[in-house]
């Protein structure tokens, strides 16, 4: 029988364009997550036995590689302690929760910190330092998104989703693109999305209306990058990213960190809690596979494994965060995750069950859309708020019955699916 594994503390910053140090943003998420599990953060860093050090970007923007984790928690006055240094493209801060658990589940700590943090843009100010990064600032752009792909078949990807839009939009492949001025990754999300349009009658406006209830939800969270709703017209008439994805349907570019402590049952019989611990009722990790495009996926997979851990089915679950790169990623999840048949998905999505009063709310934080998506610490930010909702301090965005919630969190791409995936499921207690 598996350990019982509890979050106690939770702290995330506020996801901004150009965020403060990646030392800061740590600062800060660790401090908050610290206060909340009732330990002083100048005084008991000493109660923490490990730390999983989630981060994508550090190496590509500051050189700093192999101890990264290391570097920055030495900082911020942690040592001697296991650093451990987690890289895993979108799904890096939900595979460091995971790990974190793991490591308790073994026995081997009572708490254990998990911290998600990324950075998305060099630092302007202390550029000339580092020659190499300046010299590749033109090139740069969207790259760190680019890192989370086969580099020795980046060709051979470009040139296969130019020729699937191609086809499905109806066009000479002389006039597709891929990347440029975009993360190549909402090519793909979109040849996704075309897809599954054409099977199953999805349109570009069930996009539109699926991204303003989600915006609609980030202009109640404080911590999220956008914080302005938006009508579906409003989102349809938007900028075209790609067809047939318009700006406000694409996660922007963003900096934060997000932190959780979780704990052994043993750890609750001996401390003080100041607030309501929430079981961790299953973590699934996997990665991906070579399949047929776009049927069952890893999300799938994933999401099956977690019900399978946590003895529950989707209809238990209260509250909702999924991997909404785009905001197709909404309908896609929800299908792919059995909360409801792919026939059926556009139209659940847009009918209000996933508002903050139907029957399943979804990205309740407004998700990577309106939340922001830093790559390294998606994860733990959508932890954050299932954390929140289950302790009811969500405030204006709040599920009123949320007892049991999941966060469903992808990363990279491999062949036709993401190259990783982790499936959270949480329990008030």
């Amino acid at each position: 029988m598996k350990k019982e594994v509890f979050i106690v503390g939770v702290g995330m910053t506020q996801i901004k364009k150009q965020g403060p140090s990646y030392e800061d943003l740590c600062r800060e998420a660790i401090a908050e997550a610290m206060a909340d599990a009732g330990l002083d953060y100048e005084g008991e860093k000493k109660a923490i036995e490990a730390i999983y050090y989630g981060n994508c970007t550090q190496g590509l923007f500051t050189s700093q590689h192999s101890v990264r984790g290391q570097v920055i928690t030495r900082r911020l006055g942690f040592s001697e302690i296991p650093v451990i240094n987690i890289e895993n493209a979108c799904a890096t801060a939900s595979t460091a929760l995971h790990e974190a658990v793991t490591r308790i589940r073994a026995g081997m700590a009572n708490l254990v910190l998990a911290v998600g943090v990324e950075k998305m843009f060099p630092d302007m100010e202390r550029i000339d330092d580092f020659p190499e990064i300046k010299a590749a600032l033109p090139y740069l752009g969207f790259a760190s998104f680019w890192i989370a792909c086969e580099q020795d078949r980046r060709e051979k990807y470009m040139e296969t989703w130019r020729r699937e839009k191609a086809e499905l939009l109806g066009i000479p492949y002389e006039e597709t693109s891929v990347g440029g001025d975009r993360s190549p990754f909402m090519d793909y999300y979109a040849i996704k999305a075309l897809y599954l349009m054409k099977k199953y009658g999805y349109t570009q406006e069930d996009l539109a209306r699926v991204c303003a209830k989600t915006h609609f939800h980030g202009s109640l969270n404080p911590k999220a990058q956008y914080r302005k709703a938006m009508t579906w017209e409003e989102v349809l008439s938007d900028k075209l990213v790609t067809y047939p994805l318009t700006r406000p349907m694409c996660s922007p570019i963003g900096e934060g960190a997000a932190a959780a402590l979780v704990c052994s049952e043993e750890y609750l019989k001996q401390h003080r809690i100041v607030n309501s611990p929430v079981l961790i009722r299953a973590s699934v990790l996997i990665s991906g596979r070579d399949r047929d495009p776009y049927e069952e996926d890893i999300s799938a997979r994933g999401a099956r494994f977690a019900f399978t851990e946590a003895g529950l089915t989707p209809q238990d679950i209260d509250v909702l965060e999924v991997h909404d790169a785009t905001s197709f990623g909404e309908i896609y999840q929800t299908a792919q995750a059995g909360f409801v048949s792919p026939e059926e998905a556009g139209k659940f999505c847009t009918s209000g069950e996933t508002s903050l009063t139907g029957s399943l709310p979804t990205n309740t934080s407004g998700g990577l859309v309106s939340r922001g998506h830093p790559v390294g610490c998606t994860g733990l930010a959508q932890v954050y708020e299932i954390v929140t909702q289950l302790r009811h301090r969500a405030g204006e965005r709040q599920v009123s019955r949320a007892s049991i919630g999941m966060c469903l969190n992808g990363g990279g791409v491999i062949g036709a699916e993401e190259a990783s995936f982790c499936a959270h499921i949480f329990e008030a207690c």
